[in-house]
């Protein structure tokens, strides 16, 4: 099974952090996801946000560089 995954700078803005959302809700192996530079709005890191509330294996995301601003971050932070 994946436990890690590295996305660096592939720009996948909100629409792809919304299809990383779908995928942390259903699954149970990835432990680490590295999105450094992707461009991941506010709205993006909500998305990611309620994914972490159903998701319990993950327990290391790296979003370095990203335009959450402190909306997103507090979302992501209370998740």
């Amino acid at each position: 099974s994946l436990t890690e995954l590295i996305l660096r700078y592939n720009d996948i803005g909100c629409e792809g952090a919304k299809e990383i959302a779908d995928a942390l809700k259903v699954n149970t192996s990835l432990t680490s996801l590295d999105l450094l530079e992707n461009k991941i709005s506010p709205k993006g890191a909500k998305q990611i946000a309620y994914a972490l509330k159903d998701n319990t294996s993950l327990t290391s995301l790296y979003l370095l560089n990203e335009e959450i601003g402190a909306e997103g971050a507090k979302e992501i932070a209370d998740a």
